[in-house]
C-alpha cells in the first residue's frame, strides 16, 4: 500500500515544471555543515513540497531586540536558469508562532540578475528580546514561473461585464480620504430644461436666445428680442 502511495506522488511530479537553479554555499556554511554535522543544502518535508528552508549562516548566536530589524545571511549564492524565473522568500511559520521573528518586507524576491549571496532582514514582532542561533531555520525559498511583459500603452481600457465592486469601493475611499474636497463632496442636483419644437425653431431661425432660456414654475420660460414678455407678466 505503501509503495503505490509512493509511485502516486512520483507521478504527480512528472507534471511540475522544473526549474534548474544553481547554488553555491558560501564558505562559513561549509564550515558549520562540518561543526554540526548537518547538510547545508534544501530540506524539505515532503517531495511535493514546492518549498525549501533556509538557515542562519552565522557562527555565534543573535539577538534581535523587540521591534529590532536585522540583515541575516543563508550562505546560499543562487543562480536561475533564465529571466523567466524569480526566487521569493517567505516568512517561517514556526519560527513567527515560536519567537516572533518574521521577514521584515513581507516577501524578499530575487531575480535572473541577482548574483549574490542571499540575505534577509528579519524583524522581532514580540515585546521581548529573541535569540538566532546558528544553522537554525528562518525561511522558507520557493521559485515561481514570471511570464515576459509586454506593455502596450493605449488612450483607454475595455470595459468588463463583470466589476470588482469591492475594489472600486475600497479606492473610492481612499480617494476621499486622500482628497476630500475633490471626491468627498456632494454634487447638487442638476435639473434638465425641457424645449419642445416650437421652442427649437425659433432657435434655429434666430428668434429665441438660449442665455435667456430660464426654469421656472416647471416649465421653461423664453426671453428674445422678438418677444416682449415671456411667463405670467415677464417677470
Amino acid at each position: 500500500m505503501l509503495y503505490v502511495q509512493v509511485k502516486k506522488e512520483m507521478n504527480l511530479l512528472q507534471d511540475f515544471q522544473i526549474c534548474n537553479i544553481k547554488i553555491e554555499k558560501s564558505t562559513i556554511a561549509k564550515q558549520l555543515e562540518k561543526e554540526y554535522s548537518i547538510e547545508w543544502g534544501f530540506n524539505q518535508d515532503t517531495p511535493l513540497d514546492s518549498f525549501f528552508h533556509l538557515r542562519a549562516c552565522v557562527r555565534s548566536p543573535i539577538t534581535i531586540k523587540p521591534g529590532q530589524i536585522l540583515p541575516i545571511p543563508t550562505g546560499i549564492y543562487p543562480q536561475l536558469p533564465n529571466p523567466n524565473f524569480r526566487i521569493e522568500c517567505n516568512s517561517f511559520t514556526d519560527l513567527v508562532y515560536e519567537q516572533g521573528i518574521c521577514l521584515a518586507d513581507g516577501i524578499s524576491t530575487f531575480d535572473f540578475t541577482f548574483r549574490n549571496e542571499i540575505w534577509l532582514l528579519l524583524e522581532n514582532k514580540f515585546k521581548e528580546v529573541q535569540t538566532i542561533q546558528p544553522t537554525q531555520k528562518i525561511a522558507l525559498f520557493s521559485v515561481n514561473y514570471k511570464p515576459r511583459m509586454v506593455i502596450e500603452y493605449v488612450d483607454w481600457i475595455e470595459e468588463i461585464k463583470w466589476k470588482n465592486r469591492s475594489a472600486k469601493n475600497f479606492i473610492q475611499k481612499i480617494k476621499k480620504k486622500m482628497l476630500p474636497d475633490i471626491h468627498d463632496v456632494k454634487k447638487q442636483r442638476q435639473f434638465n430644461v425641457g424645449y419642445d419644437r416650437d421652442q427649437i425653431k425659433k432657435y434655429i431661425d434666430g428668434g429665441v436666445r438660449t442665455s435667456t432660456i430660464r426654469k421656472k414654475g416647471g416649465k421653461a420660460s423664453l426671453w428674445s428680442k422678438n418677444i416682449d414678455k415671456g411667463d405670467d407678466g415677464g417677470s
